[in-house]
């Protein structure tokens, strides 16, 4: 295979809108619907994602090359902080990434650090740029968010716990998982939709529990293993199970937005093993 050349941050922004757009995602917003939604459709997303395209240049330009791992985050977290302001200024005050940009924003920042290409490592010097996050969780100042509270009502860490272990839903399942698919002749979008699923399967998205608690995240991995267990997208009639699916998340208000957000953190991955010639 030809190395594709792309740039960390164009990546990213390949990622996101490529996350967006990817159909049938049940319960999210897709180019089909507004999965469990009332107040966003693909057209928003689009434009946050092009507000948010030249901040992941100035996260990238930020993050430091080299150096004690312990610096990168504070660097990072100052212009990932002004890139939400302009995702709200694009979106009407409407939070369409601000997963993404810290998923995505540690992710670019790993990749500067010796100029990692290899999912694995990359993912690994991520964990590290994360450590001691979930520390936040108990810290006075975070009281009130959605992170803390979830971390009160279930014990759950969220997407820190994901950050600080270095995505292991990534690197153990979604990323093994997606280059298996590809390697079978799936097509881009099929290793997207499977890996989508099989990332439903692993984490406890924080987004379902904030909405629906355990019941609802238990709904999601229950359907999202019934849809692997009968064969997954290269079944017959996978579309059409996803499709029933999504009717069944927005029927439950489902939303599993933290499995997109490490979904298009596996597609930025890809993308960057292809550019670096890992693949």
């Amino acid at each position: 295979m030809i190395p594709l050349k792309i740039s960390p941050a164009a990546a990213v922004y390949s990622s996101m809108v490529f996350e967006v757009d990817l159909s049938p995602k049940p319960g999210l917003v897709d180019s089909l619907d507004t999965g469990a939604h009332g107040d966003m459709d693909r057209q928003l997303f689009h434009r946050s994602a092009e507000a948010l395209k030249p901040w992941f240049h100035r996260i990238y330009d930020a993050a430091p090359a080299d150096g004690e791992t312990s610096e990168v985050l504070p660097a990072i977290r100052r212009v990932g902080l002004e890139a939400e302001k302009a995702m709200l200024t694009a979106t009407g005050g409407i939070n369409t990434h601000k997963g993404q940009i810290f998923i995505l924003g540690v992710a670019l920042a790993a990749s500067r650090r010796k100029s990692l290409g290899d999912g694995q490592a990359l993912l690994r010097e991520a964990g590290e740029i994360c450590r001691g996050i979930c520390d936040e969780l108990t810290d006075r100042k975070e009281k009130g968010t959605h992170g803390e509270e979830i971390f009160r009502l279930y014990g759950s860490k969220g997407i820190r716990g994901e950050a600080e272990a270095g995505f292991p839903s990534v690197r153990f399942a979604a990323l093994p998982r997606w280059k298996e698919l590809l390697d079978k002749d799936c097509t881009m979008e099929e290793a997207a939709l499977e890996t989508l699923m099989v990332l439903m399967t692993r984490v406890d998205d924080s987004t379902v529990l904030y909405r629906r608690g355990r019941e609802g995240l238990n709904t999601m991995k229950t359907l999202a293993h019934r849809f692997l267990d009968r064969g997954g997208i290269r079944a017959s009639g996978s579309r059409e199970r996803l499709l029933r699916i999504n009717r069944r998340f927005v029927s439950l208000n489902i939303s599993p937005g933290g499995c997109a957000d490490l979904l298009a953190l596996t597609r930025f991955l890809i993308l960057t093993e292809e550019s670096r010639g890992y693949l």
